[in-house]
């Protein structure tokens, strides 16, 4: 009995040791937390007594911050709806050339070529020719002849262009300004008088010619009318005073022309061989000019079409001799639009045929080119 007690104290000193070392230990290693499904809880018994602050489990993840975006997406919501409604008026009031070609509006019924109608329309272009600014300054330096001369004194009466026909006469001053006219009119001869002051020539080809030459005639007859070219070009040539100040040669020339909605190819688009037409007669008039005997055929044309050129609209084109030798003229020039934007370039050849000056009247055709 006496020897079992010192084994009983011995087993008591290590139980003792023993929860010392344990109470030390948890000091430093702090249990696990256990996993716990969503809504469960964590009771007395299964709670780490040292535990302060709920304890995130390894390897989870945390969730991603929400971005307050639905402020952002209406702004831009609202920012796209209005850039589509600007962009819908903008196209709408100026609508791009692509769209006019791909959704034309429907066309007019095409004037008859007399008539009531036909004539409104025909005084409507000559208003709206003399309304340009490029016509406009050019007057200022021109001296108007022939049937140019002879309409302008009509005009400045309050009269109209269908007030000017072939058996009509027209008193005209030998020279200076008619009241109403901010140009120039002069009687012939043209020559060795105001030309001699002015710039410019300003004539009308074609405007006085019969219905029996024109009715076979390309430009002055089967061109002409309402909704192709309702009133004769106003061409301004010119003159030997003018190219002394201006540079240039006598006969370079501005020509200011409608072409209308019934000459196209491409619906809406001029025809390009109507354009080569025009060019063609341009150009001939400066080389003309130039050529010993006055008379020309073309022996060469050569055309750079750079953009379409929309119907019912004025073009302005421009002339320039480059060179003369002997019977042979070469000119070039530019079609515009009213605005300056080029539409195509072009450049001839012209050959006097051989003899024509012992058998033409070179005073007699200038005065013809002239109006």
């Amino acid at each position: 009995m006496q020897s079992t007690r010192p084994i009983a104290a011995l087993s008591q000193r290590l139980a003792s040791s023993s929860s010392k070392s344990a109470a030390s230990a948890s000091c430093w290693i702090r249990p696990p937390t256990p996993f716990l499904a969503p809504g469960a809880t964590t009771t007395a018994s299964q709670a780490s007594p040292t535990a302060t602050t709920p304890q995130r489990r390894a390897f989870a993840t945390s969730p991603s911050p929400r971005v307050g975006g639905s402020g952002t997406l209406i702004k831009a919501t609202i920012a796209l709806s209005l850039v589509g409604v600007t962009s819908y008026l903008f196209g709408s009031l100026y609508p791009p050339q692509v769209l006019k070609l791909l959704f034309k509006p429907v066309s007019p019924p095409r004037l008859r070529s007399d008539g009531p109608e036909a004539e409104a329309h025909m005084r409507e272009i000559e208003d709206a020719l003399h309304s340009l600014a490029i016509v406009k300054d050019l007057k200022t330096t021109s001296v108007a002849h022939g049937s140019a001369a002879e309409l302008e004194v009509l005009r400045s009466q309050g009269k109209h262009i269908t007030d000017l026909d072939a058996s009509t006469t027209v008193e005209v001053p030998a020279h200076g300004r008619i009241p109403g006219a901010n140009v120039a009119v002069a009687g012939p001869p043209v020559e060795g008088g105001a030309a001699d002051t002015h710039q410019y020539v300003m004539t009308r080809p074609y405007l006085k010619y019969s219905r029996e030459k024109a009715r076979h005639n390309l430009t002055a007859g089967s061109l002409r009318g309402p909704g192709m070219v309702a009133v004769p070009p106003l061409v301004f040539t010119k003159t030997g005073h003018g190219a002394s100040q201006l540079g240039g040669n006598e006969g370079d020339s501005t020509i200011v022309l409608h072409l209308g909605r019934s000459l196209c190819g491409h619906d809406g688009i001029v025809h390009g061989g109507m354009l080569a037409t025009v060019c063609d007669e341009a150009l001939a008039r400066t080389a003309m000019y130039n050529l010993p005997g006055k008379i020309g055929v073309t022996a060469r044309l050569e055309i750079d079409y750079r953009k379409p050129t929309m119907a019912n609209q004025f073009v302005v084109l421009q002339t320039e001799l480059i060179e003369q030798r002997g019977r042979k003229a070469v000119v070039k020039g530019t079609v515009t639009d009213v605005d300056g934007k080029l539409l195509l370039e072009c450049r001839a050849i012209f050959v006097e045929p051989r003899y024509a000056r012992y058998f033409l009247d070179a005073k007699a055709i200038k005065q013809a080119i002239e109006g």
